[in-house]
């Protein structure tokens, strides 16, 4: 798989796994918010991949999110957004296809 290939795949798994942004979306201040919807943008020449190592970082991301207070009666929304950096491992399961092993986000986590 080529380098550009990896960093599009890497860059996916940002903006589509949920499991990616669960620590964050779970320790962000003050506490007991719901996400509703999120989204990623990170550019390929901020991701960073050593496939020897099967390492990869990112220098400049951002993601956005809709959070709701879950005590909230009336479920107004607040908009979270943060740019971010991160670094991982990935394994190559096949030849069209990586997994994310750990991945370890540095982003602002209060709210306001």
């Amino acid at each position: 798989m080529e380098i550009n290939d990896i960093k599009d795949h890497i860059a996916e798994k940002f903006s589509s796994d949920y499991r990616i942004w669960s620590d964050v979306l779970n320790n962000t201040q003050p506490e007991n918010y719901v996400c509703k919807n999120w989204q990623v943008e990170i550019s390929q020449e901020d991701i960073f991949v050593d496939t020897p190592s099967k390492t990869f970082s990112v220098n400049e991301g951002f993601f956005a999110c809709n959070l709701t207070l879950q005590s909230d009666n009336q479920g107004d929304d607040i908009t979270y957004s943060k740019s971010f950096s991160a670094k991982g491992t990935f394994q190559l399961n096949n030849i069209n296809h990586i997994e994310i092993e750990d991945v370890d986000i540095a982003i602002e986590i209060d709210i306001f």
